[in-house]
């Protein structure tokens, strides 16, 4: 009987896209497995994981969040109604095992999953850990980690690092196809802009500002994030082309990319990894992202804007547009960060860990 395999995890597509890359790899290994998806009922998820041919249920759990500090009190009482539903979901898939990369989605569906007895797999993407990753590492089997900075926060006798995954078709684009679809001139270079899966207002504001000066030496492409398309991006000029969500046509959106501007989620870290992609990071303040950006500048292997301005984002990317060498040399770096072969290691391990014991 081939095996079910649970993944669970959204809100925001940066614990989604690595995960696809590992149904994509255990399907490679195992065409007959069954993998199916616990999302958030309203996240951008459920388009990525529909398009790669997976069942999706939807979850509703709390989010553990300081900044409404109105909302804390009702948090125990909404994850405890959280952990019923998600043992009637379990119940009703019967799952082999459980994956997740993060999210407060996947913390009952975790727990709930270890109280059935169902081996648990918990992947760290990030330098520091959030909290959802903290409470379900607490009873996983298995954790495994990007970064070897991540190691002090998990259990050594469970705990690996296997470095990153990106989904294998971001490698297949075709930067013709790019240009001309895009109508792109063919002796500008191109930036592509991107603030992860629910998009960046500060960043697209800024782009609104810094636009004009910079199509007057590259080409723009300009992923703003669903719901989040400032009306005045569409008619800036013949050369700047601004979407809300590319799924497939990220491919193409890579390769014909010279440098890219982005957020400092592991998703897109691990994909612009995979592609030697020059980039300027620009992490979200506040967040697991900053570290994630360090750890890359550490290595010299991307540029970072801390004081988000007009001025310093255009500074950074025409820095880059104007030296060849150096968008080598990121390029370069960024191609050696972390192995990114996780995906292939996770599902060894996951074969290895439903594999009986004599």
């Amino acid at each position: 009987m081939s095996q079910h395999i649970l993944m669970t995890g959204g809100g925001t597509l940066g614990p989604v896209t690595p995960l696809l890359a590992v149904a994509a790899e255990w399907r490679k290994r195992d065409p007959d497995v069954k993998i199916s998806w616990i999302g958030t009922p309203h996240g951008p998820e459920k388009v990525l994981i529909e398009s790669a041919k997976l069942d999706f249920y939807s979850l509703a759990a709390p989010k553990f969040d300081r900044t409404r500090w109105w909302t804390v009190p009702a948090v125990p009482f909404l994850l405890l109604w959280s952990c019923v539903r998600a043992w009637q979901r379990l119940s009703l898939l019967q799952p082999d095992i459980v994956l997740t990369a993060g999210a407060y989605v996947s913390v009952p569906i975790v727990w709930m999953a270890r109280l059935k007895g169902i081996p648990v797999w918990v992947h760290q993407l990030d330098v520091i850990p959030g909290l959802a990753n903290k409470l379900m590492a607490k009873v996983a089997n298995k954790i495994s980690v990007t970064w070897t900075e991540s190691l002090p926060s998990f259990p050594a006798s469970k705990t690996e690092v296997v470095g990153a995954m990106a989904r294998k078709f971001v490698k297949v684009g075709e930067q013709q196809m790019a240009r001309e679809r895009y109508g792109f001139a063919v002796d500008k270079p191109t930036v592509l802009v991107m603030g992860g899966g629910t998009g960046a207002m500060s960043l697209n504001e800024m782009m609104l500002i810094i636009a004009p000066d910079l199509l007057k030496q590259a080409n723009v492409l300009h992923l703003t994030g669903k719901g989040k398309m400032l009306g005045s991006l569409a008619n800036i000029g013949e050369h700047y082309v601004a979407v809300e969500f590319l799924n497939e046509g990220m491919a193409d959106a890579y390769a014909v990319a010279d440098v890219v501007v982005a957020r400092a989620g592991m998703g897109t870290i691990a994909e612009l990894a995979a592609l030697g992609k020059p980039t300027v990071l620009i992490p979200m303040p506040g967040t697991h992202q900053e570290a994630n950006a360090k750890a890359l500048v550490d290595r010299d292997a991307a540029l970072l804007v801390t004081q988000l301005t007009p001025q310093t984002l255009l500074q950074a990317i025409e820095r880059l547009l104007n030296d060849k060498a150096r968008r080598e040399q990121l390029a370069h770096n960024i191609r050696g960060i972390f192995a990114l072969n996780a995906d292939e290691r996770i599902v060894h391990g996951g074969v290895e860990l439903l594999t009986p014991k004599v």
